[in-house]
């Protein structure tokens, strides 16, 4: 059902009260991003709210959301194999899932290979314990061609080339956004690396040199 064929007075009405008795920190985001949970019956509505307050996300915090829309598009059984897809595959307990998920409820949504492929990447490229990408579960919401393969061949490239502080992680390099990044760690290189700037573009084509610079 559309937004606009739900009932104002029986649906939208009645969803719209809920979500601010529910505690909701900022409703008029949450109503914008995920207009058409407004649609459903506020029965329906609460239950989602549980689930998502079930997935450790209190109601006052900005990732509520995100928890709300993946509770929307995953059923309980779906959530549940996803939850136990990441104690298994990164060896870590429930509770370091569920504080995980609290931080970054979006990787519920992705697929089994599309984590993966993260995963694997991340530990076997990158050199990253299990441990430490739970802990900063940003990292798999990550695009791997886009931000995470570019930016660790750019990485290489500057430390082969003494040109990056030693104290900089490839975790501080993916927080950063496209502009900034670039900034940062290619421009300003321009002169000193002249081919980093087009070798980071072939790699977010989906080329990644065979060689360093």
């Amino acid at each position: 059902m559309t937004l606009l064929m739900a009932s104002l007075e029986r649906v939208i009405k009645p969803n719209i009260a809920l979500l601010y008795q529910w505690g909701v920190g900022d409703v008029v985001r949450l109503c914008t991003d995920t207009a058409w949970l407004l649609t459903f019956n506020p029965e329906r509505v609460k239950e989602f709210l549980l689930r998502a307050e079930e997935l450790g996300v209190p109601p006052t915090s900005r990732m509520f959301r995100h928890a709300v829309a993946v509770v929307v598009d995953n059923s309980k059984e779906k959530v549940a194999a996803k939850l136990e897809f990441f104690e298994r595959t990164l060896g870590c307990s429930e509770s370091e899932v569920s504080t995980a998920v609290s931080k970054m409820p979006a990787i519920l949504g992705f697929s089994d290979k599309n984590l993966l492929r993260k995963i694997e990447f991340l530990v076997n490229e990158a050199a990253m314990e299990p441990r430490y990408i739970v802990e900063r579960p940003v990292l798999l919401a990550y695009s791997l061609e886009k931000r995470l393969v570019p930016r660790h061949h750019v990485m290489k490239v500057l430390q082969e080339k003494g040109l990056l502080n030693s104290n900089t992680s490839f975790y501080t390099l993916t927080k950063f956004g496209e502009v900034t990044f670039k900034l940062k760690f290619i421009d300003c290189h321009k002169d000193s690396v002249p081919g980093l700037a087009d070798a980071y573009a072939a790699a977010r084509a989906g080329t990644v040199p065979s060689s360093r610079i």
